[in-house]
Parts: C-alpha cells; structure tokens; sequence
C-alpha cells in the first residue's frame, strides 16, 4: 500500500511540475556529457531576470558545480558542448529563436576555472549577410561550430529562397564567422 501511495506521490509531483512548467517543458534543450561533467541547459520556471530565463548547470557525480542563469526571447532551440576553443575544457552552446520566426540567437559559454565564462560571438560580417534572412541552424562537427542558414533574393520587394545555402563555422581564434 506505501509503495501504491508513493508512486502516486511522485507521479503527482511530476504532473505539477509539468503543470506549472507549462509550455516551457516542451522547450528543455539538453543534457549533455563531457568527460567526468554532466551539463544539463533547460528552461528556468522561476524566471527572475526576464519573462523567460534558462539554466546551465555543470555536476560532476558527486556536487552540482556551477549553475548559470541568463535571460532569452522566444523559444529555447537547442544545445551543445564541446571543445570548441582547443583548450582541453568545454563550451556550452545555446540557440534560441525570437518570437518572429527568423532570428535565430546564440549564446557561448567557456568552462574555466570551475565557472562558467560567456564568450562574445561576432556577428556575421556584411559580405555574409547578402541574402540572409534567418531560420539559421546550428551543428557541432568535428569539434567545431557550424551555422547554416537559406539564401534569399530579393525580386520586386519580395524575398525569395534561392537553391543555395550558406555554411560557415566559427573560429575562436580569430572570432569571426569564416566560410568552409
């Protein structure tokens, strides 16, 4: 009977939290495993700095070690970690895309020292943007940031998709954007 009790107890936790989550639980972006760090990237149901935050939190299998909380627009996307920068430890990678449909934002992450540091991601640069006009998407290969995104043309005020699409991955080194 304790047992019976006990499972309808967690269950009822479980459907509140998803309740009080709402429309947000939907959005929990990953977790993720780097050497002996568990990172988990979700969204926060306390939000305390914007109308919607997200946590990044880093444990090892013993402590929670570091836990960040940052603000976003729209809908969380998706997740990463990785050795992005070569220095042994890991970046965590977070996309988000704005409430309109096209913007698609990214935070960075560096491990160091047992926090979690933001690295500023440059913009793409003017040559980059002809014919940009969002929905970009976001990989890892082979240790390295991947962005891709369709290219438009503009015919009589109208914004058409061409065949084409662009791929650039980010240097850390040199903090641009390059082609492939």
């Amino acid at each position: 009977m304790f047992k019976m009790y006990e499972s309808l107890s967690k269950l009822s936790a479980a459907l509140l939290v998803a309740v009080a989550l709402g429309p947000l639980a939907a959005h929990a972006v990953g977790r993720h495993q780097f050497g002996n760090y568990r990172v988990t990237v979700a969204p926060d149901a306390q939000s305390v700095l914007s109308d919607a935050d997200y946590q990044v939190t880093v444990e090892n299998e013993e402590l929670l070690l570091s836990r960040l909380t940052a603000s976003y627009t729209g809908t969380l996307s998706n997740s990463f970690v990785a050795d992005l920068n070569e220095d042994g430890g890991f970046e965590v990678v977070v996309t988000f895309s704005h409430p309109d449909g096209h913007l698609t934002k990214i935070h960075v992450y560096s491990w160091k020292e047992h926090l979690l540091q933001p690295m500023r991601v440059a913009d793409l640069d003017d040559s980059q943007k002809l014919g940009y006009r969002g929905n970009d998407e976001f990989a890892i290969r082979n240790g390295q940031l991947i962005r891709m995104f369709q290219i438009y043309e503009e015919m009589n005020g109208n914004w058409s998709p061409t065949a084409s699409r662009r791929q650039l991955r980010y240097s850390f080194k040199s903090e641009r954007w390059t082609g492939e």
